[in-house]
């Protein structure tokens, strides 16, 4: 009876090692196919950057239409709204959703465009993963990325995998969560505006007005 109790134990930590083993190697393919997805995109996004023509004033236009071409395939733009709406999504209209989800996504594309004219990019570097995710369809991607005055930046890609398609989800800067940032200042609009709409559309007019003084070139800090 004891070597039946050994053999048994024996072989349920087999199976256990085993399916450990599998796990980890799913993870780690999981892992290389978010990476993938991450090193194309930002590949593309350098050829952007690196096209003088794009950082004139005239042609921001054009600018964003690139920024799109790169991002759109990959940024999960209704996943990430909804987040930044927080529990105040609950209160929004279909319409309501649709609309923020559009000028999220406008202020996401500004954000990039105003940020590519006064960076020099000079290169980057996907990190090996920190650690293994207990969720394959959730991946974190880290990359450092240098600029031509010697300041390097860490940049940490949240993925996820929804119909079999790999799209980011949010972004961290330096350890800024740009979705909860984003999250605090609608909350903090609404708490102002006491609407969906009101909120909406002092989203859009902030925008516009801080892109605009970026691309002017303002001074004020």
């Amino acid at each position: 009876m004891k070597m039946l109790n050994r053999a048994g134990g024996a072989l349920v930590a087999l199976m256990f090692m085993v399916m450990a083993g599998m796990a980890q190697a799913n993870s780690q393919a999981a892992w290389e196919e978010a990476s993938g997805v991450m090193d194309s995109a930002t590949r593309d996004m350098l050829a952007v950057v690196e096209d003088e023509t794009l950082k004139a004033p005239e042609n921001m236009d054009r600018m964003m239409g690139e920024v799109e071409k790169v991002i759109s395939p990959v940024v999960d733009f209704p996943y990430i709204a909804k987040r930044v709406m927080g529990k105040y999504y609950r209160r929004a209209s279909d319409e309501e959703m649709a609309r923020f989800s559009e000028v999220f996504k406008n202020t996401l594309l500004k954000t990039f465009a105003k940020a590519i004219v006064g960076f020099e990019f000079t290169g980057y570097e996907i990190q090996p993963p920190r650690g293994e995710s207990p969720e394959p369809d959730k991946q974190v991607i880290n990359v450092k990325v240098s600029s031509g005055n010697g300041n390097t930046y860490a940049l940490d890609y949240y993925m996820l995998k929804q119909d079999d398609r790999w799209t980011l989800v949010n972004v961290l800067v330096d350890g800024v969560n740009l979705r909860l940032t984003f999250k605090n200042q609608f909350a903090d609009l609404y708490q102002r505006q006491n609407s969906i709409t009101g909120v909406i559309d002092s989203w859009e007019s902030q925008v516009a007005t801080e892109v605009a003084n970026g691309v002017t070139g303002s001074d004020e800090g």
